[in-house]
């Protein structure tokens, strides 16, 4: 069915995305889980050279990526009656709390957004909630983050690209040097290495003296 109205934001739209698509594919999601496959098709928007889907501002919470939006987001939804939380505690914001989207709706999301919810879906929505958790903690942004040591730090994501844009370097770089022809060392060379630093010995010794001082 189509939507009722047109999700008041990119955040909500994108909880519907993951809903829709773990209902498709016959995952349960809780809180935590949302959070961090959220975070993840972030990452996987970034990774690809596009914008965040989710529009979430993340940080290194307690438990990982978070948005204390989110929050707000479910509570939204659970209201207008399109998903379900159940078997949790309203005041905790990281409880075992179950989200279900009770409705089968139209992609709140462009076709391209939505490939992106849905494969992130398919590939860790059959992980636990801490095994998604332990994931998220190896992400470039999230050990950039860990090095500060402070939790509540706005997390990168744009390391992600970066990250991604240097291993592509390093792939095509290993090509290369795979199709030269191998080097071969010019005879003599490490001969007239070891004579040039001889003759220039007190030339070196009278420069680290004047550097490092005389010992």
């Amino acid at each position: 069915m189509e939507l009722p109205s047109q999700p008041a934001s990119p955040l909500i739209a994108s909880t519907l995305a993951v809903l829709k698509a773990a209902r498709e594919q016959g995952f349960e999601i809780n809180k935590t889980k949302l959070a961090k496959l959220l975070y993840m098709a972030d990452l996987s928007a970034v990774e690809s050279g596009d914008v965040p889907i989710s529009g979430a501002t993340w940080r290194w919470d307690n438990y990982g990526p978070y948005d204390a939006a989110l929050a707000r987001a479910e509570y939204e939804l659970a209201d207008s009656r399109l998903i379900e939380r159940r078997d949790g505690r309203l005041s905790d914001e990281y409880g075992p709390c179950l989200l279900t989207l009770l409705l089968d709706i139209d992609d709140p999301l462009p076709d391209d957004h939505m490939k992106i919810i849905r494969d992130t879906v398919r590939r860790y929505g059959g992980k636990t909630a801490s095994a998604l958790r332990e994931l998220s903690y190896k992400t470039a942004p999230m050990m950039e983050a860990q090095v500060g040591g402070e939790r509540g730090v706005l997390l990168d994501l744009s390391r992600a690209r970066r990250r991604k844009q240097v291993k592509a370097l390093l792939a095509r770089a290993k090509a290369r040097r795979a199709q030269r022809p191998p080097q071969e060392t010019d005879p003599g060379v490490a001969e007239e290495l070891l004579a040039e630093l001889a003759a220039n010995s007190e030339s070196i010794r009278r420069a680290n003296e004047k550097v490092l001082g005389d010992q």
